[in-house]
């Protein structure tokens, strides 16, 4: 298997994967705005205002062309082409239950299910791929399975919807492990499957889903598909010319920032008891990170053995 070509940090890479995390970290005040519309309508924009910006963006960059390519390889192998498209329902599905929990005051559910993102990777990595781990990964997970059960118990129930946003999102990680498309392609191509669905849906609606709403309300409505290109394309730069651990640890930022627009901004109640699961969260994931740096510097060190 060929080795990824190393790739050297810059100031602008940096920069471009925290402008990612800082803008998915605060998206829940975005999508609290449009509380007034249905979620269902909110995902539809989102979809087709996020479709057409990557057409536009494509066409900007004279890499439409490439695209249309792409979609036609990706349909010569049909069984590539379905994951593709079980990639793009679950995307939407990920976006749908996000905008569900934010609309229902429960981002903070949505800001837990994004810190255990890591580990139910590392979780799915080891009973799918059959991937070894160590005892930091297994000390991790262990952990994040004791922050969930409290987080339960401190809010008195199970957070059904955050965990099966955040399988949706690790299945969809795992699809894009095989779907032979670069990140402005997939997001186009994901957006373009559903978008037939999402028109009807608006089709069906009184008024396209948004009769009687303000002038206000219809301009953030289009305006999703702006906020959702931005961050995937400064994501697309910065994991280019950015280290994997700075990726890793930067990427830190989103969940940390849901957190708190959660209890400052949304002013959701949070009590003892879900605070310490969030601690016992944030363990497991310091425990997970210092696995990664170990087995960095074990890469790096069977690279050129003389680095201390």
């Amino acid at each position: 298997m060929p080795t990824a070509p190393p790739v050297t940090q810059t100031p602008r890479g940096l920069l471009a994967i925290t402008i990612s995390s800082v803008a998915w970290g605060l998206l829940p005040i975005y999508w609290d705005a449009l509380r007034s519309v249905a979620s269902n309508t909110v995902l539809a924009y989102r979809i087709i205002t996020t479709m057409v910006t990557m057409l536009i963006l494509l066409a900007l960059l004279r890499r439409h062309r490439h695209f249309f390519a792409a979609c036609a390889r990706l349909w010569k192998n049909k069984t590539l082409f379905l994951l593709a498209v079980i990639a793009a329902l679950l995307i939407s599905a990920n976006w749908l239950l996000y905008i569900i929990l934010v609309s229902v005051g429960k981002t903070l559910e949505a800001s837990a299910s994004y810190f255990l993102m890591p580990v139910m990777n590392m979780l799915i990595a080891i009973i799918v791929l059959r991937e070894r781990t160590n005892a930091f990964g297994w000390i991790s997970i262990a952990l994040a399975a004791l922050g969930v059960s409290i987080f339960i118990v401190g809010s008195g129930g199970v957070p059904w919807l955050g965990l099966i946003m955040a399988l949706t999102f690790c299945g969809y990680g795992l699809l894009k492990r095989v779907v032979p498309l670069d990140s402005l392609q997939s997001i186009t191509f994901e957006t373009a499957v559903v978008t037939p669905l999402a028109l009807l849906w608006l089709i069906w609606q009184p008024g396209f889903g948004v009769a009687h709403q303000q002038p206000g309300i219809i301009a953030l409505l289009m305006g999703a598909g702006i906020v959702t290109a931005i961050p995937l394309i400064t994501f697309a730069y910065g994991v280019q010319h950015s280290q994997y651990l700075t990726v890793g640890f930067v990427q830190y930022i989103n969940p940390t920032l849901q957190f708190l627009s959660a209890i400052l901004f949304l002013h959701e109640a949070i009590n003892h008891t879900m605070l310490i699961a969030f601690c016992v969260i944030w363990l497991s994931l310091a425990v997970y990170s210092f696995a990664l740096v170990l087995r960095h510097r074990a890469t790096v060190k069977a690279v050129d053995p003389a680095l201390p």
